[in-house]
Parts: C-alpha cells; structure tokens; sequence
C-alpha cells in the first residue's frame, strides 16, 4: 500500500498529530481519488478538538478540500484525471423526505466528509463523484479552499432576500463575517456594520466594505446599530460566532420586517430570549441557515469572478506538516482564515 501523510484526530483526549496512513484507493466506480493541494481550517475543526463538534475517530479532519483528481473510477464521467476540483463535504442520502423536497442540506442521514469519513488534512483524499465540482484552471488552490464555507454564506444570503439600499450589521468578523460583508457591499446595502472584539478582524472588516466597525467590549452594539440607523434598526442582521448573547443581539437592532439569518453554531442545549410580540407586531423573521442546500456551482462562479477579497480574509497559508501551529492560530484569534497547503 503507498503510504501518505494526514492529520489524524484520535479523539479529545489525544487531539490530532500528522501521521503516516495507507493512502485511499478507488474502491467503487463512483470514486475519485484527490491529491490535495490546500484545505481551509474551519472553526468546526476548532470545536471538534476541544469537544464542542461531534466527529468519529479516528478520523482524518479537514473538508474544504481543493485538489487534483488523481484516479477516478469507472464510472465517473463529469471529472477527469488532471482536473482541478473542489469537494462538497456533506454527504446526503438523496432518498429521504428534506432530500427529495429540495432541501438536501436537512438530510435525515448526513454524512460528513472530515468527521465522519476521512478528510482533506492529507496527502489524498477519497470523494464520490456526486460531492466533486470541476474548477477552472486559472482559480489558484487558496481561492478555491474557499469555496465550501464561501458556498454556505451565499446559502444564508439568499435565504436573507438582501434588497439594495438596505442597512446590514454582522456580529463576528472571521472568514465568515467577512464574506457576509463583502455580499452586502456586492449587493448596494446603504450601511454595512461589523461587531467585532479582535483589533485585526475589525480591520479586515473594514477592508472588505464596513462602514462601520464595532467593538463590543467597549460599547453596546445594539445601542451603536440603533444610532446608526436613526433609531430604526438593521434590515438584515447576521449571527456567525454561535453564542446567545450575540444571537439575542442581532434580532434585538434588527428593524421592524427585519430579517435576523443565525449561522453560528451554539450548543444544543443553548437557549436564546427574543420577544414573541416584537416578532408578530413587527414582522421580524429569524431564519436558520445549515451548510448549503444548491449554491456550491455558484460559489465556484463567484469566487472565479473576484467576488471575494480573498488577500485579505486568508492570511496564513501552513503546511501540513505545521498543522499544530494552524490550530493554535486560530485558538489563540491571531489569524483570519488559515489554509493549510499539501503541494
């Protein structure tokens, strides 16, 4: 068997360490078989070492996978030896009720590719075609790692109906924040505010098109949204760092016939206060948005079309072998988007 390397999660415990594996092979005539080349850190990878994400070790993490198809097997015909392409990570059955109403990213039976099955944080990685998107040639490795959280965002964007000229304010300024605010400014909103504690997040912010940038530890950010729309409130508030003081905050300077799109992961068992009058009186929605249901191809097309700043949201490249330091990194909010680089 050829061997290769990967950054294995043995469980809580232990953490993750790169080590030498035996290299996926094409099993089914479904297969494709990637030499990868950069897979973007998620918070989700975060969370699964310190035991707030659910995965099954031991297991290989890693699912914003960019690369090259290696070998396909027989009865793969959209991709080819030598394409460059990019990998949907979540698996769904496509026979259960959320599958065959549209909404496949509800999937009764989800499996993920970085928790469940080994993922892109290696030498090679295993996909089924159905999961594997054929890039252009020109679109660099560290653009198109981007693609699957880049594909979530549009997902909460569209769900979030974004008219031009409205007034827009994002609670948490990593990767994610600042792609929901290169959206807006993309789509006309009139003021776009970023909430953010980190100094050099809040700058990214500013970079890629706030107007305004906040920080929570020294004023209120509900009082500073309602000040900078006379009163009114946001016409579209998000929510990406998962945590109820924020959530409450974002439906709480969202104006009436507001829309509040919750992306961040709390826990479970978390709960949030809202009040149920507000929402009837004032036609308030508060949409949830999980992964991507159908924008992956769109995000590609986006991406390829500059829509994202991506010199300034990704600003650590690693290699594998330096996979501890990633980690670190991002524990520590001392980078933006860290992609970690296997060629």
């Amino acid at each position: 068997m050829t061997k290769m390397s990967g950054a294995m999660f043995e469980g809580i415990e232990t953490g993750v360490s790169v080590v030498e594996v035996d290299a996926p092979s094409i099993s089914t005539p479904n297969d494709v078989l990637i030499r990868m080349r950069a897979c973007g850190m998620c918070g989700t990878d975060l969370a699964i070492l310190e035991g707030r994400h659910p995965a099954k070790p031991p297991v290989i993490l890693g699912h914003e996978c960019a690369g090259e198809v290696s070998a396909v097997g027989q009865g793969v015909t959209s991709v080819a030896v030598g394409d460059h392409v990019v990998v949907d990570p979540n698996l769904r059955c496509g026979v259960c009720r959320y599958c065959r109403s549209d909404r496949p990213n509800l999937c009764e039976t989800l499996v993920s590719i970085g928790e469940d099955l080994n993922g892109g944080f290696a030498t090679f990685m295993l996909a089924p075609e159905k999961a594997v998107y054929k890039l252009p040639l020109r679109m660099n490795w560290i653009t198109a790692a981007l693609t699957e959280p880049f594909s979530c965002i549009v997902n909460g964007f569209l769900r979030a109906r974004v008219k031009p000229s409205e007034t827009a304010v994002v609670f948490g300024a990593g990767p994610m924040g600042l792609f929901w605010v290169s959206l807006f400014r993309r789509a006309g909103a009139r003021k776009i505010m970023s909430v953010e504690i980190a100094n050099m997040r809040r700058e990214a912010a500013r970079r890629v098109g706030a107007d305004v940038t906040i920080d929570p530890s020294r004023e209120d950010p509900v009082k500073r949204v309602l000040e900078e729309t006379d009163g009114f409130g946001a016409d579209v508030g998000v929510e990406v760092i998962g945590k109820v003081e924020t959530v409450e905050a974002a439906i709480q300077s969202s104006a009436h016939g507001g829309r509040v799109v919750v992306m961040g992961t709390c826990r479970p068992d978390a709960l949030a206060k809202f009040s149920p009058f507000d929402l009837m009186r004032y036609e308030k929605d508060i949409l949830g948005s999980h992964t991507q249901a159908a924008t992956f191809r769109t995000a590609i097309d986006m991406l390829d079309a500059g829509y994202v700043p991506v010199e300034t949201i990704v600003t650590h490249q690693i290699p594998l072998k330096e996979i501890d330091r990633a980690f670190a990194l991002n524990k520590k909010g001392e980078s933006v988007k860290t992609v970690v680089r296997m060629d």
